[in-house]
């Protein structure tokens, strides 16, 4: 890494991912003397550094290519950097040398600068933007990529990111804080450690709170009357009331109705016999002899 600082110069940020080569305290020091921003990718999310891994595949495929050919590795990887050094890129348009040396390097194959003509910074960055946000908005859509509500300071859960067996919940039940947020990089602590993760990692946690009564309320029991009920005096809650009745007249009341129970005497009915039979007869018959006409009771 000396050997390419000293020939190109120190950077101002330097993405890396976890591994123990830079998260080392010796990689720290030097990058802070040398005045290096150190910049560790998110553990578990690649996507963070999405230029380096499209680089990495393909690099992989040269070496496989060198490998099934029995090649050197080295001479390998040198040709095909010579070549993507001085091709075209597909976003800027320009080849990686023109943007850094403001030239490009010859190799065996004649050069495109004379097709293409000279072309200004500020032009090909302009397309290196507009690129990368058509193809930002191509994934978005592809993905149903949504705004995450993630502050500091709100509870979440950890998605599960090794799944030991089949029964592994997707989140850990462990309650983590966000203590900070950069962009879509989010750092946790909870259960006594701190952890840095994408915010797709997270979960928010919504809590619902009820509602309480913190002080008692004074009820006015006239408050709570219906409008239709009307507390003024009626002519019917005027009217005297009757006076209470005595043990006499009660007596005399129970003695009516009494007699109202006993049924009258011409009701009863009136039979005679007849050829044998017994046959009901009128009232009016009563001028008869009636101590042979038995009598039954109703």
């Amino acid at each position: 890494m000396e050997e390419i600082f000293s020939r190109l110069g120190f950077p101002e940020t330097l993405t890396t991912d976890n591994g123990r080569q830079f998260v080392s305290a010796e990689f720290k020091s030097f990058c802070d003397t040398n005045g290096i921003k150190l910049m560790p990718t998110p553990p578990y999310w690649p996507q963070a550094n999405g230029e380096v891994e499209n680089m990495n595949r393909s690099l992989v495929k040269r070496l496989k290519i060198a490998h099934a050919n029995n090649d050197s590795y080295r001479k390998e990887i040198q040709k095909f950097m010579l070549m993507y050094n001085v091709t075209p890129h597909g976003t800027t348009g320009a080849p990686p040398t023109e943007l850094m040396f403001n030239r490009v390097i010859r190799d065996k194959i004649p050069g495109v600068q004379d097709l293409v003509g000279e072309m200004a910074d500020s032009e090909e960055k302009d397309k290196d933007l507009r690129e990368k946000e058509k193809g930002k908005l191509l994934a978005d859509k592809s993905r149903s990529a949504g705004s995450i509500d993630i502050r500091i300071g709100d509870k979440v859960l950890l998605k599960n990111v090794v799944f030991p067996h089949k029964l592994t919940p997707t989140f850990d039940t462990t309650t983590y804080e966000v203590t900070k947020r950069e962009g879509n990089v989010v750092q946790i602590f909870g259960g006594g450690k701190t952890y840095t993760r994408n915010v797709a990692h997270l979960k928010k946690i919504v809590e619902t709170k009820s509602p309480k009564l913190t002080n008692p309320v004074d009820v006015d029991a006239d408050s709570y009357l219906p409008s239709s009920i009307s507390l003024q005096p009626t002519p019917e809650t005027l009217r005297p009331q009757e006076p209470s009745k005595t043990l006499d007249s009660m007596a005399q009341e129970d003695s009516m109705s009494s007699k109202q129970d006993i049924p009258n005497e011409d009701l009863r009915l009136r039979l005679k016999k007849k050829e044998g039979v017994w046959r009901s007869v009128p009232a009016e018959s009563g001028a008869e002899d009636d101590s042979n006409l038995p009598r039954s009771q109703p």
